[in-house]
């Protein structure tokens, strides 16, 4: 009886179901392991002075304040949600009908078609083929043939790590009828952004996230900012009370002491330097360059390596199935104490390096 009461477009879909990992080395989900402990008694020493009975300020003011001082836009052209993934469902919810359509490069970030799968609409993805390169021709060709009511680009792409050129975006934004998206939650590792367009082009909405330069995964805290007319849509939609008193507190304060991540920041960008590399000193893992705080590569039988990684207590990110990510791994940009970790037993998978006694979890 459930099942013919659910929607169609829910009912075709697969719960996600991040896969558990255990104590040792995590390079699977693009965390910040730099600053997990940078800021935990000024967080600490706040949180005590909260009033958790009451509920949070809705609108997150103090948080708007700071966002909208950083990226030198008005109040009133930003909006925070619970992480990107929220902002992302309140832009499709505020602009797309069943059957409507959006268009994203493939293979990117699986949120924006699962979400729009949930609304009813149709997604069309742009492959970028085998070498994951951005291909500008092929895209806008697909824009001008769809006519799509959201167009989504996230820079630098996820999980690839290339780039869109700021001049090929500027050039999508002004062939499309629609809305353009730039998901710029890796911004901070690559430096480039589309953010001061927001002056000049109605139609763009910019996402942040503080999930992966900031270290505040487990807080989940985005924002866009786009012009005051889609900002005032994306408040229709938007649930009320939607942030909690307690992230809003760590958010602000990581805001307000932006300098302490600056060290941080540097030392992945150097660390992914480092990483990539080791990896291209590797004839048999053909890797791809990376702007932002991840490397995709791509091995034969890459399952094996996942496995062979996973069994020393090293998680990655491994895409089952076939696709254009077929016999693909993303590892995260970890410390270098990580990296070095996961670079010896990857030589030792490929016999570039003697193996060492295996450890047997406890």
């Amino acid at each position: 009886m459930i099942e013919k009461l659910i929607k169609k477009s829910v009912n075709q879909l697969s719960a996600y179901e991040p896969v558990e990992q255990g104590e040792g080395i995590r390079l699977d989900s693009n965390e910040n392991t730099l600053v997990p402990y940078l800021l935990n008694q000024k967080i600490a020493a706040a949180l005590l002075k909260l009033n958790v009975n009451r509920y949070p300020d809705p609108n997150s003011s103090e948080l708007i304040k700071l966002v909208a001082a950083k990226n030198r836009v008005g109040l009133d052209e930003a909006i925070i949600g619970s992480g990107s993934d929220q902002l992302i469902g309140m832009i499709l919810n505020a602009f797309i009908n069943e059957g409507d359509r959006i268009v994203t490069q493939a293979p990117t970030f699986s949120m924006y078609k699962i979400s729009n799968q949930i609304m009813g609409g149709e997604t069309v993805e742009v492959d970028m083929g085998s070498s994951f390169s951005f291909d500008y021709y092929s895209f806008i060709k697909v824009v001008k043939q769809v006519q799509p009511k959201v167009v989504f680009l996230t820079n630098p792409n996820n999980p690839t790590g290339g780039i869109i050129p700021r001049e090929q975006i500027i050039k999508i934004i002004e062939h499309s009828n629609g809305i353009v998206v730039v998901d710029e939650a890796y911004y901070e590792f690559y430096g480039t952004t589309a953010a001061d367009l927001i002056h000049y082009y109605p139609n763009l909405i910019v996402l942040r996230t503080l999930s992966k330069a900031y270290g505040l995964a487990g807080a989940r805290i985005g924002y866009a900012i786009a012009s005051k007319q889609l900002i005032s849509t994306l408040k229709k939609v938007k649930p009320p009370y939607n942030i909690s008193s307690l992230d809003q507190t760590a958010a602000k304060i990581c805001l307000e002491n932006q300098e302490l991540f600056n060290g941080a920041i540097n030392e992945i960008i150097e660390q992914r330097k480092s990483l990539m590399d080791g990896l291209n000193e590797i004839p048999e893992v053909e890797s791809f360059e990376s702007y932002g705080n991840f490397i995709l590569l791509r091995v034969d039988s890459a399952e094996k390596l996942y496995e062979y990684l996973k069994d020393r207590r090293i998680f990655v990110r491994y895409y089952e199935g076939e696709g254009l990510l077929k016999n693909c791994i993303r590892v995260t940009v970890g410390t270098a104490t990580e990296n070095q970790g996961f670079m010896e037993v990857v030589r030792r998978y490929f016999g570039l390096q003697k193996e060492a006694p295996l450890k047997m979890a406890r």
